[in-house]
């Protein structure tokens, strides 16, 4: 965990999810159990999975903010020099132990009564440490609207789950079937007053249509408004699914618990997005914005580099502890042309891989095409393509030696992704072969997919440069946001019952795979 917590940037944003996703929990459980769960009368078991659920997810909240504070104290006393006690009184040292002390209350709690005014001081708690608390002007009126948005994502995603197991739990097809149309009563009213909120947000933070594509900020709200449609799109489904639940209940709750869960995945890679936000400047605060010419001039296609330098022409590398002790990154600064030509070529090169893949699975759904259906081996080859060309500096290219590199972060991350990636091929081809018929296997493939393009979009750049960070970012921002796409209806493919929605899914995420793969061919960092 070494090499974790050199990197506190990516630490920090993975922190900040997790604090944002157990809060959205808790509060979430509170409300499905509130408005929607005893309102409705359910059974005993239902309401005993509530409070279950409720209660842990207040302790990993107290764990998350404990961490969070620790570690953002120690990086504080360790590059500042900061007095302990100029540390105590930071404004995240209060917040944070607040947040972590007033969820280790609710849960000991199962009364509206204690439970709405404690929920209500731990959401004062993270308010305080937001962008809104930092903002010299319209502060009261952006700490409501902040307070607001993360009531909204919790009565919404938070709740989801709690609806999804519900549902399972159920006495009565009766009883499903009321939980269900209450929460979605209430998810819809939460989505409106998200937006609401969200929109309060944009205005004061974002300020102009250049800072919503010209900043970091912008394009990660853009990113997350993608998501939050992409979210709405299938919560429209379910409102449909909701309004026939008196024609044939059964199946139906079944397929809405099936969309729930790419809903549920979906949710919660915006909060990823949300807490990669928070570790931004806002929009209006960054005066270096970049211009349409720039970014069309960035993005317009161009051949792919298919001629890479040899490893020798290369910068040459550092040492372990200079990688380690810097936290060095592959990153848009790359020091010279060559470097740079060198990155380009393994992004194009992956670009073809990825392709390939996408292309194979889509013909793999036609009559005559079965032999494509081992598209999976593509993954498989870009695992090695990733393991041998990521790090040049190390073996067997380089002069770091293998083991001892796993201490780099940027190295061990790379490594990660490829393990990650041979993994999931050798499950999906083994599925797809017929020789792996397990439920759980078939999942392997778009649950790494949808992962893997959720912790892309924390993806860090590197750049004195603040417009080529943006620049190298949107590549990654889009490639994140096509792979979530792929993973999620994939999920939904195999998940739905045979339908003409589960067939329409498995022609259409493929093309978003391929999508990903056009982007990476197009990368560039000049």
């Amino acid at each position: 965990m070494i090499w974790l917590l050199r990197d506190l940037d990516f630490l920090g944003t993975l922190l900040r999810a997790a604090n944002l996703s157990f809060e959205a929990l808790l509060l979430g459980g509170m409300a499905y159990l509130f408005f929607v769960a005893r309102p409705a009368n359910s059974s005993a078991a239902v309401e005993a999975i509530c409070l279950r659920g409720i209660r842990w997810a207040a302790l990993a909240l107290v764990i998350s903010e404990v961490i969070t504070v620790t570690i953002s104290s120690a990086s504080l006393l360790g590059d500042s020099g900061l007095p302990l006690q100029a540390v105590l009184d930071a404004t995240f040292f209060k917040a944070g132990l607040s947040a972590a002390l007033l969820a280790a209350l609710l849960s000991r709690m199962k009364s509206r009564a204690t439970m709405i005014p404690l929920s209500l001081l731990l959401l004062i708690a993270t308010v305080s440490s937001s962008h809104a608390a930092a903002r010299l002007d319209h502060r009261p009126l952006l700490g409501l609207a902040t307070a607001a948005h993360h009531l909204g994502t919790a009565a919404w995603i938070g709740a989801m789950p709690f609806l999804l197991i519900s549902l399972g739990h159920a006495s009565t097809v009766d009883e499903a079937r009321t939980m269900a149309r209450r929460y979605s009563s209430m998810a819809l009213l939460s989505v409106a007053v998200l937006v609401l909120a969200g929109i309060c947000m944009a205005w004061f933070y974002v300020g102009s249509w250049n800072g919503l594509y010209g900043t970091s900020y912008g394009v990660l709200l853009l990113a997350k408004i993608y998501l939050l449609l992409l979210m709405l799109f299938m919560g429209a489904g379910n409102w449909i699914v909701v309004s026939r639940l008196n024609t044939d209940p059964q199946p139906l709750l079944a397929r809405l618990s099936r969309v729930a869960e790419a809903e549920i995945g979906l949710g919660f890679t915006v909060i990823l997005a949300a807490a990669s936000m928070s570790s931004q400047p806002a929009a209006v605060d960054v005066p270096d914005r970049v211009s349409v010419p720039v970014i069309a001039a960035r993005m317009h296609p161009e051949i792919p580099r298919m001629q890479s330098p040899t490893a020798s022409q290369l910068t040459p590398a550092t040492s372990i502890e200079t990688a380690v002790r810097e936290s060095e990154f592959h990153s848009t600064g790359a020091s010279d042309a060559t470097d740079r030509k060198w990155s380009e070529y393994n992004h194009h090169w992956a670009g073809v891989i990825v392709l390939a893949a996408g292309l194979l699975a889509f013909l793999s759904r036609f009559a005559g095409m079965r032999w494509a259906r081992y598209w999976p081996l593509s993954f498989a080859g870009l695992s090695l393509f990733i393991l041998l060309r990521a790090d040049p500096e190390t073996w067997p290219l380089g002069p770091r030696p293998f083991w001892a590199s796993f201490s780099a972060p940027d190295v061990l991350q790379h490594r990660a992704a490829a393990a990650l990636i041979l993994g999931f091929a050798t499950f999906e081809c083994a599925v797809q072969a017929g020789k792996l018929l397990a439920r759980w296997a078939e999942t392997i493939f778009p649950a790494m997919c949808a992962l893997g393009a959720a912790v892309l979009l924390t993806h860090g750049h590197t750049s004195s440069d603040g417009q080529e960070e943006l620049l190298a970012s949107l590549s990654h921002i889009l490639i994140a946001l096509l792979g979530a796409t792929a993973g999620w209806t994939r999920w939904l493919e195999l998940r739905l019952p045979p339908s003409r929605a589960s067939k329409i899914a498995g022609y259409v995420w493929p093309l978003f795979l391929s999508a990903a793969g056009l982007v990476l061919l197009n990368y560039r960092e000049t």
